[in-house]
């Protein structure tokens, strides 16, 4: 079928054919590493997110190391999408954001290029978490990206609104944190007192799924990354438990219609839900900024996540570089500044770190001081830094079924939730989806 697929992008055959496997000037030499040039102009696009503080490095960058990069960027939701059209259209991006289950499809139809050849790989892989890096790898092996920030699951907790409702610690267990909310909604203290990440984009409804299957033990994807989610008593257990917060009246049905993760934790900012599970760096605007949350200074805190064992869905986002970038010296030269440590002082993680909670995948990072001092003001970073421990990363994400599978299953999952869809339906038709794709 040589039309967008249901997720908005371009198939693999017309990927392949438009991007191709490697451009004729990359095959027959162009681009090389050798003798001393003159700075090429590099397009860097990005997904909108803080693009001050971008441009602002973009500019120390080019000023410091006498570099030509222009940055740009896409809106979220269509990001990945309109840059595979422009790739089949011929358009070089050199360097671009890459959330991580599109890696793979780019990497398999030749649109970014493997990275391990290139000078100073060795030294960064050994500097990075090993989990982390694994994530970074393609199916085989190869090093196709360089990290942007870490994804990690927690759960908060409204503070003042607990001790309204008389508790004196954060629910430990899920059923604990059901009977809280429970309380708080009889008692008319918050009308919707659970706020769980059930937004429709891909960093919503099937990050939190996972989450919450993880923090039980359950198995999702096998080690060929079969979706084998009937085959666990505990996936079950989890949409049960889906189903009868939203049948409690537990949860704002406008969950589902916020066009992002970052539009649901700014609910938080009211002070209206006790618990929300999010991604960590998002605590740090509830908790700190005082011009915008309620919540601020430290009315909302982070507890380690419910669960038999606790494990949050963990993800590492990506800088990647076009597999027909015409200046690869200047490309990657930007790929170490803006993912590695070129400048030698974390220059962009630290700002990430400080400006907006990002974590990363280097150790190092967490042993600055202006690091350690901006945690302070909104975490517990050994907290933190024990929930980063329980990370789990899924190599499902590698298929290139996966980005719309991901973006498929959750209609199904918010029918369950809403329409009284059976658990047992649901999982017949989550595994039915994932067959008719892998």
């Amino acid at each position: 079928m040589e039309t967008l697929s249901r997720t908005g992008s371009i198939n693999r055959r017309q990927l392949m054919a438009g991007a191709g496997a490697l451009s004729a000037a990359t095959l027959s030499g162009a681009g090389r590493f050798g003798a001393a040039q003159a700075a090429a102009p590099i397009n860097f696009v990005g997904w909108t997110f803080r693009p001050d503080m971008v441009q602002g490095y973009v500019d120390f960058y080019n000023k410091s190391y006498g570099e030509k990069v222009s940055y740009s960027t896409l809106p979220w939701p269509q990001y990945h999408q309109t840059l595979e059209q422009r790739a089949f259209a011929g358009d070089i991006v050199d360097v671009m954001y890459c959330f991580h289950t599109f890696r793979e499809r780019w990497a398999q139809t030749g649109m970014i290029r493997t990275l391990d050849d290139l000078p100073g790989v060795d030294e960064l892989k050994k500097a990075m978490m090993p989990a982390n890096l694994e994530s970074l790898l393609n199916r085989e092996g190869k090093l196709i990206a360089l990290p942007y920030f870490v994804n990690l699951y927690i759960l908060m907790h409204n503070e003042p609104m607990l001790q309204q409702g008389s508790f004196d610690k954060p629910a430990a267990s899920f059923d604990e944190l059901i009977e809280h909310c429970v309380k708080l909604k009889k008692d008319k203290i918050a009308e919707y007192p659970y706020l769980p990440n059930w937004n429709p984009t891909i960093t919503g409804t099937t990050p939190q799924f996972l989450t919450d299957c993880f923090a039980e033990g359950a198995t999702v994807f096998d080690a060929k990354n079969k979706l084998v989610i009937d085959q666990d008593p505990a996936v079950a257990q989890v949409l049960e438990r889906w189903k009868k917060v939203y049948a409690l009246g537990l949860v704002t049905p406008e969950i589902f219609t916020k066009p992002s993760s970052t539009d649901v934790h700014r609910m938080m900012f009211t002070g209206r839900y006790a618990y929300h599970s999010n991604i960590s760096n998002y605590l740090q605007t509830i908790a700190s900024d005082t011009k915008e949350s309620l919540l601020a200074p430290k009315k909302a805190k982070m507890t380690p996540y419910p669960g038999k064992v606790g494990s949050t869905y963990m993800w590492t986002d990506s800088y990647v570089l076009n597999a027909n970038t015409k200046s690869i010296e200047s490309a990657w030269k930007l790929m170490q500044f803006v993912g590695g440590n070129l400048h030698k002082d974390w220059y962009v993680q630290q700002q990430w770190a400080i400006g907006s909670g990002l974590d990363n995948v280097y150790p190092d990072l967490y042993k600055e001081p202006a690091v350690v001092a901006s945690y302070a003001n909104w975490v517990d970073l050994p907290t933190l830094r024990a929930q980063y421990d329980k990370g789990k990363v899924s190599g499902a994400f590698k298929e290139q079924w996966y980005p719309e599978y991901d973006a498929r299953s959750v209609t199904i999952l918010h029918d369950m939730i809403r329409k009284n869809l059976s658990v047992a339906e649901t999982i017949k038709a989550l595994v039915a989806l994932h067959k008719s794709l892998a």
